[in-house]
Parts: structure tokens; C-alpha cells; sequence
């Protein structure tokens, strides 16, 4: 009878001690599974930081030579205006000292030419896809207008003052404005309406888009308005971007312009510009209904 309890209980003891050791290989086993994750966490926690210093050290030296080269092409350009004026000068007096100087001239502006070109291959991100078609201007928001309104929002433009002669990167600029302040309105605002107005006045353009949404957190602090205000400080110019008094939201930008009169945009028939143009609805053939 003794041997026999004695025999329980070293089965007894035993299968205790099976269980205690099962339980220690299944909670080590646990614990490892969970340090490897823990591991491969901070593998991919410090490739992260790795690839992200990596893209600052990029960008910085990148940024570097841009403004190096930035140097060169304004050296470049600088030289090219110079020799263009000093061959009009002598044009009449030595014709082959001027030919030569217009050569050289030349030269220099394809090498500012072919460092510019460099430049905007070193700033341009991997993903970005080059265009040899010509970047919009203000003649082209009859476009955009078309397309923002296929998509359901109704949009009028009214222009007021007389236009002068901007470069092409200043009626890039108020395009783009228009363009991203209108895709604000159609991706967060929940508007059925916008207005957008081309003001101009002595020595500025004004661009007001106003719309009858919405101003959520999207619209008030998106990368949009970021980029807008990036376009109009290259200018020195100003931008607001708020809720309107009666309700919607405003993008106000205020870009400083240069130049003589030009002809009125867009084009009309008649023989002087009035104050000002609005154009209404597209008129059912493709086109621009204009209404003074």
C-alpha cells in the first residue's frame, strides 16, 4: 500500500513538474516570438531613420548645388545681357567687333541655358515627370473652369480693372492659384458654387476665389494653401486664406505686377475694354459666354 502512494505520488510529481516545464517552454517561446518582433520593430524603426537621413543628407547637398549653380546661370545671363548690349552699341561703328560680341554672347546664354537645365534635373524628385508642353497661363483658365465645372461645381469669373503685361511666371503663379483653390473647394469645401475674380489695380493683380462650402480642418491647414503661399512670396507678394464673413471660404492672393498695358483678357472684339468682363456659363458649343 506505501509503495503504491509512494508511486502516485512520484506520478504526481512528475506530471507537475511535465506541466511546470511545458508551461516555461511555451512562455519562453512566447517571449521569443515577441523579442523577435520587438527586433524587427527597431530593424525597420532604424532602416526608417536611416533612409530619412539619408533623403536630408540628399536633399541638403542638393539644395547646396542648386544655389551654386543658381551662381553660375546668373552669371551666365548676366554676361549674355552685357554682350547683347555692348554689340547693339558698336552695331554701326565696328560690325565684326559686334558679330563677335553677339557670338560670345550667344555662348554664354546656351551654357546658362544647359546649367539651368542641370538645376531643374537635380531638383526634380524621382517621381516627377517632365513635359515639353507649354505651362498655363491666364488665357488657359477657360480650361479649368470647364473641367471644375463637369465635375458639379459652378464657377463664374469676373475680371475687373485694366490688364498690363505680367511675365509668365507671375500668370503661372495666379493660374495655379486658381487652380488649387478651386480643388479645395471641390475635395473638402462641399460647395455648389465658387467666384473667382482677377482684379487688377496699379502695380498688383489681385486673385480672389470664393466659394459657398464649408471651411473644415482639411481646407483651413492643407498642403494646398502651403503651396499657394510658396507662389506668392516668390513674387513678394501677400496671401489670406479664411472663412468669409457670410459664410464659404476666401483665398485672397495679392501678387505685384510690372509692365505696359496689354490686350484685355480674354480677348475681345470691341474696340477698348470695359472696367470689367464676367464670363458666365460655358455656351453649349465648347466655349465662353462673355457678358460685359
Amino acid at each position: 500500500m506505501a509503495v503504491m502512494w509512494r508511486a502516485d505520488l512520484i506520478v504526481a510529481l512528475l506530471l507537475v513538474a511535465v506541466a511546470g516545464l511545458t508551461a516555461a517552454v511555451v512562455r519562453l517561446a512566447r517571449d521569443r516570438r515577441s523579442l523577435a518582433a520587438r527586433l524587427r520593430a527597431g530593424q525597420l524603426r532604424l532602416a526608417g531613420q536611416r533612409d530619412a537621413l539619408a533623403r536630408a543628407a540628399v536633399a541638403e547637398e542638393r539644395g547646396r548645388i542648386a544655389r551654386e549653380l543658381h551662381d553660375v546661370v546668373a552669371h551666365g545671363i548676366s554676361m549674355m545681357t552685357l554682350g547683347v548690349g555692348a554689340g547693339r552699341m558698336i552695331m554701326e561703328k565696328d560690325p565684326e567687333r559686334a558679330r563677335q560680341t553677339l557670338r560670345t554672347a550667344e555662348e554664354s546664354g546656351r551654357q546658362a541655358l544647359a546649367e539651368l537645365q542641370r538645376m531643374l534635373a537635380l531638383l526634380r524628385t524621382e517621381d516627377a515627370v517632365g513635359t515639353r508642353t507649354p505651362q498655363p497661363r491666364l488665357s488657359d483658365l477657360s480650361d479649368l473652369l470647364a473641367k471644375v465645372r463637369a465635375e458639379g461645381l459652378r464657377v463664374d469669373v469676373v475680371e475687373d480693372g485694366s490688364p498690363v503685361e505680367v511675365g509668365p511666371a507671375l500668370e503661372l503663379s495666379a493660374y495655379r492659384i486658381v487652380q488649387e483653390a478651386l480643388r479645395n473647394t471641390l475635395r473638402h469645401a462641399g460647395a455648389s458654387s465658387a467666384c473667382v475674380t482677377l482684379r487688377w489695380r496699379p502695380g498688383f493683380l489681385d486673385v480672389l476665389v470664393r466659394d459657398d462650402g464649408r471651411a473644415g480642418p482639411a481646407v483651413t491647414a492643407g498642403t494646398g494653401l502651403v503651396g499657394m503661399r510658396e507662389r506668392v512670396t516668390l513674387f513678394g507678394g501677400t496671401l489670406e486664406a479664411a472663412p468669409g464673413a457670410g459664410g464659404g471660404f476666401e483665398v485672397r492672393a495679392s501678387l505685384p505686377t510690372t509692365g505696359e498695358h496689354r490686350g484685355f483678357w480674354p480677348p475681345r472684339q470691341a474696340a477698348g475694354p470695359p472696367a470689367s468682363v464676367r464670363l458666365a456659363e460655358p455656351d453649349g458649343e465648347g466655349g465662353v459666354e462673355i457678358v460685359p
